[in-house]
């Protein structure tokens, strides 16, 4: 997410709520609100005042206007939920809101009470149980009676269900915005109201960690009915320690269950929600996650239930190599979509429309800067909606005060209450006065594939970075030498092509030396404020007809789609011209050259080494040109160290002057390289 993502997101809001605040009004008044909320306090300069609502959220409101303008809505459910939670409130003469009767208590200073759903949470509930969707239940017309809620359609003749569209949703957010409490409604919404002999499974990291989530839904539950005797029991649910069921002949079936991670679900049981607490905690031992392994069987189960829905409600943690991160960059892309769907680049599929999430967390250009996470009152208004109302501004400066004085818990308190993965050891790497006396008057186009006695020697590994916003843009070419030789000394050679945007050039702290840079003809330069990845293809083309042998193409996946495409484009119709080749030899070989790269720690740490055994050794095996940006770019460079020991390439310093897109681009480079010859799997 650039600065100019986000101000797309705002600009694309700005023009569709106003057409749109009637019908949101109509829902509930709030999620209007939420919206007018949106509009009003969102910008993208840090330190904003006014900016109280990051990039993802906005997308999140974006994705659900487009849901409600293409679904069926289901507002009786909807009602359901919020008075199911709230109860009846009405407002008094001096406009406060009174709680009337019904809803549920959630705890409070003196006992539970009941609470009005806040604005972010009506668009919560619209966002989980409004759109709806015909859904296809792979019978054809004529094989069963049709029931109440099905069609026939008409083109494929196929029953039709129409069933909630949510199958997931994500709540990502710090700690005090009562998450469980959240999901703990939620999940009595569906023991009470879901499918006959509805099951309900809470799972987390411990077994302590679940029996949260599913304790505050029991006591939800004995708030429905209460417990009577001494067994614990009430008149129609009995509770045990780890499950609640409805009595025989009761109503109706339900059950709900805690299952931890690593915990097996019981034969014979099809859940029909997953309540995934704490996910982003879980993290991976010898390439595997208890935690990952249990939600993935609970997910399974649910093949036969009509309506089945995952909640996950967690927060940042201190491990950044768990299956929650991958999750979330994959949600972080399919947000980014939304950008697109608007302007009819790309089209979504009913597979994506059934995630939804709301992500609270501070902007891209904000995580970087320890010290502003700590100091600003705004970004914590931008993370904590409940601020002010569960959660005063003395709790975080408490917190923030403790932090100083201990490291640990400097990591710990940035990823809980500010909700940022940034919790490994920040250490220093290779520095640029490692690179300099390793450089050489020698650029990429001399290691061409075949040399002056025609023997097959260079091949090349591409590594790119497709850095958006004020960022660099950058390509790494790692040559490997394969003419046999005694030594490992200049086996490898590395050069790099960087880019920066012209709007980025007159506006950046950085802009006298990327001037200077730009005249010596190290670094070019991208007229406008959008980077074109023709160019990225065009200096491709260029080296390829100058006898530079690509063999693979590795790359970070964000914001990759367009000039990865086009790349494709480009390799295909070189390959056309082999009349040897079929459109699938085609196919395939795009596949095997154009990789890539994870850029999480357990991917990253092999390869770390790798890089530093090429450089540090008393008899270096790699050279690197002469070019100023390689050594500059290591320099602000640093390795993380992750809670699991793993090691990531991070920025050493500030974002706006501490670029590394050039070793970025390396660390692609060589990855390929190493799944080339087999020392790290694909």
């Amino acid at each position: 997410m650039t600065q100019q993502d986000k101000q797309q997101a705002i600009d694309w809001l700005l023009r569709l709520v106003p057409e749109r605040r009637e019908r949101l009004a109509d829902i509930d008044p709030r999620l209007a609100d939420y919206y007018d909320h949106l509009c009003q306090h969102s910008g993208t300069e840090k330190g904003d005042p006014n900016d109280l609502h990051n990039g993802y959220e906005l997308l999140c409101a974006l994705r659900l206007l487009r849901l409600l303008d293409t679904y069926p809505l289901n507002r009786e459910k909807i009602d359901q939920v919020i008075y199911m939670g709230e109860g009846e409130w009405r407002q008094d003469a001096q406009g406060f809101w009174q709680h009337v009767s019904g809803g549920l208590g959630q705890p409070g200073r003196q006992g539970p009470e009941v609470y009005r759903w806040e604005p972010f949470q009506i668009f919560m509930i619209v966002a989980m149980y409004g759109p709806m969707a015909w859904i296809s239940t792979e019978n054809h017309e004529g094989d069963r009676r049709l029931t109440d809620t099905e069609r026939i359609n008409p083109d494929t003749r196929e029953i039709e269900d129409l069933r909630r569209l949510c199958t997931r949703f994500i709540l990502y957010g710090p700690r005090k915005i009562n998450k469980s409490g959240f999901a703990a409604i939620t999940n009595v919404e569906d023991f009470m109201f879901g499918d006959y002999d509805a099951q309900v499974v809470c799972t987390a990291n411990s077994q302590e960690q679940s029996k949260i989530l599913f304790n505050k839904t029991k006591d939800l539950l004995m708030q429905l009915d209460p417990v009577t005797g001494r067994k614990f029991n009430g008149k129609y649910l009995n509770y045990t320690a780890t499950e609640v069921k409805f009595m025989p002949g009761k109503y109706r079936a339900a059950e709900l269950i805690a299952i931890p991670a690593g915990g097996k679900m019981p034969d014979g049981k099809f859940a029909s929600r997953s309540a995934e607490d704490e996910y982003g905690s879980a993290g991976y031992t010898n390439g595997r996650s208890d935690m990952g392994q249990t939600a993935a069987v609970i997910e399974s189960s649910m093949g036969p239930r009509r309506e089945p829905m995952t909640v996950i409600t967690t927060t940042a943690s201190l491990i950044t190599s768990g299956p929650f991160m991958e999750m979330l960059e994959a949600t972080h892309r399919l947000l980014l979509q939304e950008l697109k769907y608007l302007t009819g680049e790309a089209v979504p599929t009913l597979a994506e429309d059934r995630q939804m999430c709301l992500l609270l967390e501070p902007d891209e250009w904000e995580k970087d800067d320890e010290e502003y996470l700590l100091t600003s009152r705004t970004l914590r208004r931008k993370v904590n909606p409940f601020l002010g109302i569960i959660v005063q501004h003395s709790f975080y400066d408490t917190q923030v005060a403790e932090s100083r004085m201990d490291e640990t818990k400097k990591r710990e308190t940035i990823a809980k209450l500010f909700n940022v993965y940034r919790t490994g050891r920040i250490t220093k790497w290779i520095t640029g006065d490692k690179i300099r006396p390793l450089q050489r008057p020698k650029r990429i186009t001399d290691c061409k594939y075949l040399d002056e006695q025609q023997r097959e020697r260079w091949k090349v590994y591409l590594g790119a970075d497709f850095s958006h916003g004020d960022d660099l843009y950058a390509h790494g070419y790692l040559a490997v030498d394969y003419l046999p030789s005694q030594t490992m000394a200049g086996r490898f050679f590395f050069d790099c092509d960087a880019w920066v945007l012209e709007s980025t050039m007159k506006e950046s702290p950085l802009r006298q030396l990327y001037e200077q840079w730009v005249e010596q003809g190290w670094l070019r330069v991208c007229p406008g404020e959008v980077f074109d990845s023709i160019y990225s293809v065009n200096r491709l083309d260029e080296l390829t007809q100058q006898g530079v042998n690509i063999v693979m193409i590795n790359y970070d996946p964000a914001q990759s789609v367009q000039p990865i495409n086009q790349i494709k484009a480009w390799l295909q119709t070189i390959f056309q011209k082999n009349p040897y080749m079929s459109g699938k030899d085609i196919a395939d070989m795009i596949k095997r050259m154009v990789v890539p790269i994870s850029q999480t720690a357990m991917s990253q740490n092999p390869v770390i080494g790798h890089i530093e055994e090429m450089i540090l050794r008393p008899e270096p095996w790699i050279e690197f040109s002469e070019n100023p940006i390689i050594p500059w770019c290591f320099g602000n460079a640093a390795v993380e160290i992750t809670s699991s020991d793993l090691r990531r390439i991070v920025k050493g310093g500030p974002q706006a002057t501490h670029k590394i897109d050039v070793v970025a681009a390396m660390e692609d480079a060589v990855h390929g390289f190493d799944i080339m010859e087999g020392r790290v799997e694909e």
